[in-house]
């Protein structure tokens, strides 16, 4: 009867100890997956971030060669306006 209550209380205690180390390998694997998909989340975010940013250069970019266009235009103007005020 002894012999059995051990066998029994051992089956218990190396149940307890492969469940507990199932317990620490499956927290240890979810840890690391959700670090990983907040990291993921991030950089996606951050390639977002980057695409608009580049979008934005453009426009910028755009309206900055307008303002060259119209100061050429308004030179030209005005180097022809000095001519024709000299000119007379």
């Amino acid at each position: 009867m002894q012999g059995k209550e051990n066998k029994v209380k051992s089956n218990m205690n190396f149940i307890a100890i492969t469940v507990g180390w199932a317990v620490t390998v499956a927290s240890f694997i979810w840890a690391i997956a959700s670090k990983d998909a907040d990291y993921s989340y991030r950089i996606e975010r951050i390639e977002l971030e980057l695409v608009e940013l580049d979008e934005r250069l453009d426009v910028a970019e755009s309206f900055r060669m307008e303002i060259r266009t119209a100061l050429a235009q308004i030179q030209t103007d005005l180097i022809w306006i000095r001519k024709e005020l000299a000119s007379d």
